[in-house]
């Protein structure tokens, strides 16, 4: 019998034929395109406020705003002058103002280490509250020589856990660890050696006759400021030209800071601190603000946030509830903000809430109109971000 053999003859395929099974691809497009819809709507849909406003009423009758403060989980104010003199009203949620009648008739409150300062041009008290009732720990009592008048209200004292640091207006600083005596630990016009030789500065600030005290914090137990660069600067006017930044861990000794701050004719009109971070505020000209972040005072970052027009920048407050930046929109002549919850997320206050004047406790933010008292807007955080991705 003879054999055969067949031959077998594989034909290729086509090329336009994918040589492999393709049924997963249109499962494939489906998940794809569904998971691109659920990130267009998660990206476009709008992030939740980082806190929640509310209209609150302040304390009845006339009250000297430039005291405001708050004192950890407290805000507290002066009373205007009355025929019973002056007293101070706290509260630690709006909810409900009280009222203690103070001896010596102060203007001015400054709070630190969960004391406050109430003091006049020469004279004060160190409280402290305790069981409801605000308690005089030690008197106070300034130098003759000491001169304190300020234009931001910035409180020309700083309260610390050591003691009392006094800044002049023309650069004198003074230390008292109980505020019954003072020493003169820097006299004008320079703080210690260090200075910058002259130089003639650009800075064009908005504003450069408002006396004040230099902006300063004090920060995880160092006291940091900013005093001007050019010795022809007169010191304690009103913002800061082309700063250096100061420190000193005892309030006594004082030295320059490297610092890229103070740069290109930038101002500084205030500065604050939280949990490791500075903001100064500013600007490098009329109408061009600027916020400047920093870790230790040395090297800053710009992270001026979208001002959208013609804005000055003057104040930065900032406690454990979070961050505001004020300013005031020179087009439209109103006072617009910011808030933030981290120094890194930032987003202007919403439509009605506006103020001139803020503060912020451990549980809340106060921000404050002159015009609209006693109402002031009370601002809670809501653990959200912000508007920030």
């Amino acid at each position: 019998m003879k054999t055969v053999t067949d031959n077998v003859v594989h034909i290729p395929p086509d090329e336009d034929e994918p040589p492999h099974d393709a049924r997963w691809i249109v499962p494939l497009v489906v998940v794809v395109g569904v998971f691109a819809i659920v990130l267009l709507v998660v990206q476009t849909r709008p992030l939740p406020p980082a806190y929640e406003w509310l209209m609150v009423e302040g304390p009845g009758g006339p009250v000297n705003m430039d005291s405001l403060i708050a004192d950890r989980d407290n805000f507290a104010v002066l009373s205007g002058i009355t025929d019973r003199g002056v007293s101070i009203w706290w509260t630690n949620d709006v909810g409900r103002w009280r009222r203690q009648l103070l001896e010596g008739s102060p203007t001015q409150l400054a709070a630190g280490d969960g004391r406050v300062a109430a003091y006049r041009v020469r004279s004060g008290a160190l409280m402290a509250l305790e069981g409801g009732r605000w308690v005089v720990e030690s008197e106070i009592e300034f130098p003759a020589e000491a001169r304190s008048r300020r234009a931001s209200s910035r409180p020309s004292i700083v309260v610390t856990a050591s003691g009392l640091l006094e800044m002049s207006l023309f650069g004198d600083i003074w230390w008292s660890q109980t505020g019954e005596e003072f020493i003169r630990v820097i006299e004008d016009p320079a703080w210690g050696q260090g200075v910058e030789t002259r130089f003639e500065s650009a800075c064009r600030p908005p504003s450069r006759s408002s006396p004040d005290v230099p902006p300063y914090v004090v920060a995880d137990g160092t006291m940091l400021a900013l005093g001007p660069s050019n010795t022809d600067e007169p010191f304690g006017i009103w913002p800061v030209c082309e700063p250096v930044m100061w420190s000193s861990s005892d309030g006594s000794t004082w030295s320059v800071v490297p610092t890229s701050l103070g740069h290109d004719s930038a101002y500084v009109y205030d500065l604050a601190w939280r949990d490791g971070v500075l903001i100064a505020v500013g600007g490098h000209a009329i109408g061009q603000p600027a916020v400047w972040a920093s870790d230790d005072g040395t090297e800053w970052a710009e992270i001026t946030p979208d001002t959208a027009g013609a804005v000055d920048l003057y104040r930065v407050e900032a406690g454990e509830a979070g961050w505001v930046i004020l300013g005031h929109d020179n087009l439209e002549s109103r006072p617009v903000g910011w808030t933030s919850s981290d120094a890194v997320c930032w987003e202007p206050l919403p439509q009605p809430v506006s103020g001139s004047e803020a503060v912020v406790s451990g549980n809340h933010i106060l921000l404050v109109d002159r015009t609209d008292l006693p109402g002031m807007w009370l601002a809670t955080p809501t653990g959200s971000a912000g508007a920030c991705r």
